[in-house]
């Protein structure tokens, strides 16, 4: 066994909540033609998939299966000037860094986001109207018999906190970026100073929920009184009310306790004012069965 597969391997620590149960087979690999193999030689298993793991609840308990974390898929290899393929365990924040000492620009938007770059493609993140996926030129993923695929441009949809690609691994990214502006920096902090307004203190899993078309979950949550609510180990924050954080007076908190207050905290918006609100924090779930 590699030193990057391991059986019964806690994924708490792989969570920015901190939750979260225990996988049956995990491994980390640490290029793409390694993932390749391990998959190639798992059979009847289903297939999960971690990256940063700053967006998603891990439910407790044993994750049977095999757990994949692409946080060592973190390359980057330039084309030219301005594009590259940048692996899916790169970290956004790093990325951002890169681009600036380069000279390049675009994802300003993106400044304070956590996670892998994998990830923040998978769930198109951003802010101001803006995404990482608009960026993206082509997409190398690894499919559930271990081969290669490549999505181009306009082969995949994305929109909202949504990209179309299912069913398959991420590896990395080709993305095109453009040469910086004189405001860029300007762009990163007022992006920057919009984040201090959220618990960044606190264990989450980032905004709960999305924003309804022409509202803000934040301040519908807030006016239906969920800030301080709590169960368990799991608490609605008092400064933000779009995120759940983990109580740091209870020791006891459980991935559980963060989706159940999430359903509370819905209800109570729906009984109020008739919109549903829509998770943006992911739960992990198989992305494949090999």
């Amino acid at each position: 066994m590699r030193d990057t597969e391991k059986n019964n391997f806690p994924l708490s620590a792989l969570s920015t909540l901190g939750t979260g149960g225990t996988a049956e087979f995990f491994t980390q690999p640490d290029s793409i033609s390694e993932l390749q193999k391990i998959l190639k030689a798992a059979k009847n298993l289903p297939v999960y998939v971690i990256g940063g793991g700053s967006n998603i609840v891990i439910p407790d308990g044993k994750i049977n299966g095999l757990t994949v974390c692409t946080r060592s898929l973190n390359f980057i290899e330039w084309h030219n000037n301005s594009t590259a393929e940048i692996g899916a365990g790169f970290p956004l924040p790093l990325l951002l860094k890169t681009l600036t000492e380069r000279n390049l620009g675009g994802l300003e938007f993106a400044a304070g986001i956590p996670g892998t770059l994998g990830g923040a493609v998978s769930g198109n993140a951003g802010a101001g109207g803006r995404g990482v996926c608009e960026f993206v030129d082509a997409v190398k993923a690894v499919d559930s018999s271990g081969e290669i695929r490549t999505f181009k441009r306009g082969e995949f949809e994305y929109g909202y906190r949504y990209c179309s690609l299912k069913g398959v691994i991420i590896v990395s990214l080709t993305m095109t970026f453009r040469k910086a502006q004189d405001d860029d920096a300007d762009k990163r902090e007022e992006f920057l100073s919009k984040r201090k307004s959220q618990p960044l203190e606190s264990r989450s899993a980032g905004c709960t929920f999305k924003n309804p078309e022409g509202n803000s979950a934040g301040k519908l949550l807030d006016e239906c009184g969920c800030k301080g609510l709590s169960v368990g180990g799991a608490k609605v924050s008092e400064k933000h009310a779009n995120f759940i954080i983990i109580n740091s007076n209870n020791g006891n908190a459980a991935s559980s306790d963060v989706l159940e207050l999430s359903e509370l905290c819905a209800k109570k918006v729906f009984e109020r004012t008739g919109i549903r609100l829509e998770r943006e924090i992911k739960i992990l779930i198989p992305c494949f069965f090999v």
